[in-house]
Protein backbone atom coordinates (compact mmCIF):
# COMPACT_ATOMS: atom_id res chain seq x y z
CA UNK A 1 0.00 0.00 0.00
CA UNK A 2 1.36 3.39 -0.96
CA UNK A 3 1.69 5.91 1.83
CA UNK A 4 0.30 9.37 1.33
CA UNK A 5 2.88 12.12 1.27
CA UNK A 6 2.42 15.14 3.49
CA UNK A 7 0.06 17.52 1.73
CA UNK A 8 1.69 20.76 0.68
CA UNK A 9 -0.23 23.71 2.06
CA UNK A 10 2.21 26.58 1.56
CA UNK A 11 0.73 29.96 0.70
CA UNK A 12 3.74 30.86 -1.49
CA UNK A 13 2.98 30.08 -5.13
CA UNK A 14 6.33 30.88 -6.79
CA UNK A 15 8.40 27.68 -6.69
CA UNK A 16 11.79 29.36 -6.51
CA UNK A 17 10.71 31.73 -3.77
CA UNK A 18 9.04 28.86 -1.94
CA UNK A 19 12.21 26.74 -1.90
CA UNK A 20 14.44 29.66 -0.92
CA UNK A 21 12.12 30.51 1.96
CA UNK A 22 11.91 26.93 3.13
CA UNK A 23 15.70 26.56 3.01
CA UNK A 24 16.18 29.77 4.99
CA UNK A 25 13.76 28.72 7.70
CA UNK A 26 15.05 25.16 7.84
CA UNK A 27 18.67 26.32 8.18
CA UNK A 28 17.68 28.50 11.12
CA UNK A 29 15.68 25.69 12.69
CA UNK A 30 18.46 23.10 12.37
CA UNK A 31 20.83 24.89 14.71
CA UNK A 32 18.08 25.53 17.24
CA UNK A 33 16.91 21.91 17.15
CA UNK A 34 20.46 20.67 17.68
CA UNK A 35 21.34 23.04 20.49
CA UNK A 36 18.05 23.31 22.35
CA UNK A 37 16.14 20.25 21.22
CA UNK A 38 13.22 20.00 18.84
CA UNK A 39 10.48 20.03 21.46
CA UNK A 40 11.99 22.95 23.38
CA UNK A 41 12.30 25.13 20.28
CA UNK A 42 9.35 27.36 19.43
CA UNK A 43 8.27 28.58 16.01
CA UNK A 44 8.80 32.11 17.33
CA UNK A 45 12.47 31.31 18.01
CA UNK A 46 12.84 29.85 14.52
CA UNK A 47 11.27 32.95 13.00
CA UNK A 48 13.61 35.25 14.95
CA UNK A 49 16.64 33.21 13.91
CA UNK A 50 15.54 33.36 10.26
CA UNK A 51 14.81 37.09 10.47
CA UNK A 52 11.12 36.61 9.74
CA UNK A 53 7.81 37.06 11.50
CA UNK A 54 5.94 34.05 12.85
CA UNK A 55 3.26 34.67 10.25
CA UNK A 56 5.84 34.56 7.48
CA UNK A 57 7.07 31.16 8.69
CA UNK A 58 3.54 29.82 8.38
CA UNK A 59 3.46 31.04 4.79
CA UNK A 60 6.03 28.32 4.08
CA UNK A 61 5.28 25.60 6.63
CA UNK A 62 2.11 24.58 8.41
CA UNK A 63 3.85 23.32 11.55
CA UNK A 64 7.17 22.85 13.31
CA UNK A 65 7.00 19.14 12.50
CA UNK A 66 6.82 19.99 8.81
CA UNK A 67 10.04 21.99 9.16
CA UNK A 68 11.76 18.99 10.74
CA UNK A 69 10.51 16.67 8.02
CA UNK A 70 11.71 19.10 5.35
CA UNK A 71 15.19 19.08 6.90
CA UNK A 72 15.36 15.30 6.83
CA UNK A 73 13.85 14.90 3.37
CA UNK A 74 16.11 17.51 1.75
CA UNK A 75 19.20 15.82 3.11
CA UNK A 76 17.81 12.45 2.12
CA UNK A 77 17.50 13.76 -1.45
CA UNK A 78 21.14 14.80 -1.35
CA UNK A 79 22.14 11.35 -0.11
CA UNK A 80 20.15 9.66 -2.87
CA UNK A 81 21.82 11.85 -5.52
CA UNK A 82 25.19 10.69 -4.19
CA UNK A 83 23.96 7.09 -4.23
CA UNK A 84 22.95 7.31 -7.89
CA UNK A 85 26.39 8.65 -8.78
CA UNK A 86 28.09 5.90 -6.80
CA UNK A 87 26.02 3.17 -8.42
CA UNK A 88 27.00 4.41 -11.86
CA UNK A 89 30.67 4.62 -10.83
CA UNK A 90 30.54 1.14 -9.31
CA UNK A 91 29.17 -0.37 -12.53
CA UNK A 92 31.75 1.47 -14.61
CA UNK A 93 34.70 0.35 -12.48
CA UNK A 94 33.34 -3.18 -12.14
CA UNK A 95 33.25 -3.45 -15.94
CA UNK A 96 36.90 -2.39 -15.98
CA UNK A 97 37.81 -5.24 -13.65
CA UNK A 98 38.80 -3.12 -10.66
CA UNK A 99 39.67 -5.13 -7.56
CA UNK A 100 36.53 -5.70 -5.41
CA UNK A 101 38.39 -4.53 -2.31
CA UNK A 102 39.18 -1.24 -4.01
CA UNK A 103 35.55 -0.96 -5.11
CA UNK A 104 34.35 -1.43 -1.54
CA UNK A 105 36.79 1.11 -0.19
CA UNK A 106 35.81 3.68 -2.83
CA UNK A 107 32.11 3.20 -2.04
CA UNK A 108 32.75 3.35 1.68
CA UNK A 109 34.87 6.49 1.44
CA UNK A 110 32.08 8.17 -0.48
CA UNK A 111 29.57 7.31 2.23
CA UNK A 112 31.87 8.49 5.03
CA UNK A 113 32.54 11.79 3.24
CA UNK A 114 28.80 12.27 2.83
CA UNK A 115 28.43 11.82 6.59
CA UNK A 116 31.15 14.43 7.07
CA UNK A 117 29.36 16.92 4.83
CA UNK A 118 26.03 16.27 6.55
CA UNK A 119 27.39 15.76 10.06
CA UNK A 120 24.99 18.13 11.81
CA UNK A 121 22.00 16.54 10.12
CA UNK A 122 23.21 13.03 10.93
CA UNK A 123 23.25 13.99 14.61
CA UNK A 124 19.83 15.60 14.24
CA UNK A 125 18.54 12.36 12.77
CA UNK A 126 19.76 10.37 15.76
CA UNK A 127 18.22 12.89 18.13
CA UNK A 128 14.93 13.81 16.52
CA UNK A 129 13.78 11.29 13.90
CA UNK A 130 11.44 9.91 16.57
CA UNK A 131 9.61 13.25 16.59
CA UNK A 132 8.14 12.59 13.13
CA UNK A 133 5.04 10.55 12.45
CA UNK A 134 5.51 6.82 11.93
CA UNK A 135 4.84 7.18 8.18
CA UNK A 136 7.39 9.98 7.85
CA UNK A 137 9.97 8.03 9.82
CA UNK A 138 9.45 5.11 7.46
CA UNK A 139 10.02 7.30 4.40
CA UNK A 140 13.31 8.62 5.78
CA UNK A 141 14.48 5.19 6.93
CA UNK A 142 13.72 3.71 3.52
CA UNK A 143 16.29 6.09 2.08
CA UNK A 144 18.80 4.94 4.67
CA UNK A 145 18.07 1.34 3.77
CA UNK A 146 18.84 2.07 0.12
CA UNK A 147 22.27 3.34 1.12
CA UNK A 148 22.92 0.17 3.08
CA UNK A 149 21.66 -2.01 0.22
CA UNK A 150 24.28 -0.48 -2.04
CA UNK A 151 27.06 -1.42 0.39
CA UNK A 152 25.56 -4.92 0.52
CA UNK A 153 25.71 -5.12 -3.28
CA UNK A 154 29.38 -4.10 -3.29
CA UNK A 155 30.15 -6.65 -0.56
CA UNK A 156 28.20 -9.37 -2.38
CA UNK A 157 30.14 -8.68 -5.57
CA UNK A 158 33.33 -9.15 -3.58
CA UNK A 159 32.01 -12.49 -2.30
CA UNK A 160 31.17 -13.57 -5.86
CA UNK A 161 34.69 -12.69 -7.00
CA UNK A 162 36.30 -14.51 -4.09
CA UNK A 163 37.70 -11.33 -2.52
CA UNK A 164 35.55 -11.71 0.61
CA UNK A 165 34.25 -14.83 2.36
CA UNK A 166 30.53 -15.48 2.57
CA UNK A 167 28.65 -14.48 5.67
CA UNK A 168 26.07 -12.03 6.92
CA UNK A 169 26.49 -9.31 4.30
CA UNK A 170 23.58 -7.37 5.75
CA UNK A 171 25.19 -7.18 9.18
CA UNK A 172 28.59 -6.29 7.74
CA UNK A 173 27.08 -3.39 5.77
CA UNK A 174 25.26 -2.21 8.89
CA UNK A 175 28.48 -2.27 10.92
CA UNK A 176 30.32 -0.28 8.26
CA UNK A 177 27.58 2.35 8.30
CA UNK A 178 27.72 2.61 12.11
CA UNK A 179 31.46 3.21 11.99
CA UNK A 180 31.03 5.96 9.39
CA UNK A 181 28.17 7.57 11.30
CA UNK A 182 30.33 7.60 14.42
CA UNK A 183 32.24 10.45 12.78
CA UNK A 184 29.10 12.49 13.38
CA UNK A 185 27.45 11.08 16.49
CA UNK A 186 30.66 10.34 18.39
CA UNK A 187 32.74 13.18 17.04
CA UNK A 188 33.47 14.24 20.62
CA UNK A 189 35.45 10.99 21.04
CA UNK A 190 37.30 11.33 17.74
CA UNK A 191 38.83 14.76 18.25
CA UNK A 192 42.33 13.40 17.69
CA UNK A 193 41.32 13.02 14.03
CA UNK A 194 41.36 16.56 12.69
CA UNK A 195 39.54 15.74 9.44
CA UNK A 196 37.66 12.94 7.74
CA UNK A 197 40.73 11.88 5.73
CA UNK A 198 42.58 11.14 8.97
CA UNK A 199 39.68 9.09 10.28
CA UNK A 200 39.36 7.16 7.03
CA UNK A 201 43.07 6.41 6.99
CA UNK A 202 42.82 4.85 10.45
CA UNK A 203 39.54 3.12 9.59
CA UNK A 204 40.61 1.42 6.37
CA UNK A 205 42.05 -1.75 7.91
CA UNK A 206 39.09 -2.04 10.28
CA UNK A 207 36.54 -1.59 7.49
CA UNK A 208 38.22 -4.11 5.21
CA UNK A 209 38.66 -6.43 8.18
CA UNK A 210 34.90 -6.48 8.66
CA UNK A 211 34.43 -7.38 5.00
CA UNK A 212 37.11 -10.08 5.18
CA UNK A 213 35.82 -11.66 8.40
CA UNK A 214 34.93 -15.29 7.68
CA UNK A 215 32.83 -15.99 10.74
CA UNK A 216 31.35 -12.64 11.61
CA UNK A 217 30.53 -12.30 15.29
CA UNK A 218 27.59 -9.92 15.91
CA UNK A 219 28.69 -9.25 19.50
CA UNK A 220 31.84 -7.52 18.23
CA UNK A 221 29.85 -4.61 16.88
CA UNK A 222 26.97 -4.70 19.37
CA UNK A 223 28.88 -2.53 21.82
CA UNK A 224 29.79 -0.03 19.11
CA UNK A 225 26.21 0.21 17.87
CA UNK A 226 24.79 0.56 21.38
CA UNK A 227 27.34 3.21 22.28
CA UNK A 228 26.65 5.22 19.12
CA UNK A 229 22.90 5.05 19.56
CA UNK A 230 22.79 5.52 23.30
CA UNK A 231 25.07 8.50 23.78
CA UNK A 232 23.50 11.73 25.02
CA UNK A 233 25.08 14.10 22.49
CA UNK A 234 27.11 17.09 23.59
CA UNK A 235 25.47 19.67 21.39
CA UNK A 236 28.38 22.08 21.53
CA UNK A 237 30.51 19.57 19.63
CA UNK A 238 28.32 19.53 16.50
Amino acid sequence: MLRKKRKLTSQVADEKRLLEGKERIAAAAAGLFLNGGYHSTSVREIAQKAGLSVGSVFNYFTSKEEILFFLFSRNQERAQDTLREQRAEFERLKAQGVDPKDLLWLAYQSYARLIDEMRRYTVLGYQELKSLTVAEQRRILEGEERLQQFLEEVLSYGVEQGAFPGGDVNLKAHCLMVLAQSWAVRHWALKHFTKIDDYLSALKKIALGIAEERTFAPHRIAMVAADANGYDFEKSEV
